[in-house]
């Protein structure tokens, strides 16, 4: 819980790289419903995609923000010299970049409701979308520890991650459209989604402590 008041403190504190990766989100759905209104055809179906490729670009770009002040002011290795598990280090942050995440997240669920006439706030999405978060911030908060020593850190961040998230989005974009009544079919598209979820994190978990002693 230090560990997430402290991240969560230094997010308010020096908020540019969350507030470019919700300015990000936010401009990429008022872009997609005006582009839409150009449309002659039904549009919703495109909305699963819409969502979640605007949900991951935003959480990639937070998270090498995240750790990019802590590498360069040496704070993220003095956190490791504290007499705690890097195990507690890592969950203490991939809790705080979750929090973050999430009122990102419903913020643009809200904003879409409004724009796009159709209800995204249920349920049912969001268990999706709070799954769909861990999935993906357990492996940006790793990947954003291996990268955070490198000069390249920005351009690194989304090569790495990007390829590795593929099924992650895959899996939540057809999980949205069965809630939304959009797609139909008969795969568990929200169990696929839970079980890489928790391969995610046990990946991240047990991967932290050996990324960290490079």
């Amino acid at each position: 819980m230090a560990v997430v008041g402290k991240d969560l403190r230094l997010a308010w504190r020096d908020r540019a790289g969350w507030l470019t990766a919700a300015a990000f989100a936010a401009i990429s759905v008022l872009t997609y419903s005006f582009a839409f209104d150009l449309a002659t055809t039904d549009v919703h179906p495109l909305l699963p995609g819409v969502l979640w490729t605007t949900f991951l670009f935003a959480g990639v770009f937070a998270a090498g923000a995240g750790f990019q002040r802590e590498a360069e002011e040496g704070t993220f290795d003095a956190l490791l010299l504290s007499p705690v598990s890097p195990t507690v280090v890592f969950l203490g942050k991939l809790i705080a970049s979750m929090i973050a995440l999430v009122v990102i997240e419903f913020s643009l669920l809200i904003a879409a409701t409004i724009l796009f006439d159709e209800p995204l706030v249920t349920p049912d999405l969001v268990v999706i979308v709070i799954l769909g978060t861990a999935g993906y911030a357990s492996l940006t908060t790793l990947l954003g520890t291996l990268g955070s020593g490198t000069r390249t850190r920005a351009v690194l961040l989304p090569v790495m991650a990007l390829p590795l998230l593929v099924p992650m989005l895959i899996a939540a974009v057809r999980a949205t459209g069965e809630t939304l009544g959009i797609f139909a079919g008969d795969a568990p598209w929200t169990m696929l989604l839970g079980v890489f979820a928790l391969w995610s994190t046990l990946t991240a978990v047990l991967l932290f402590p050996l990324a960290v002693e490079r």
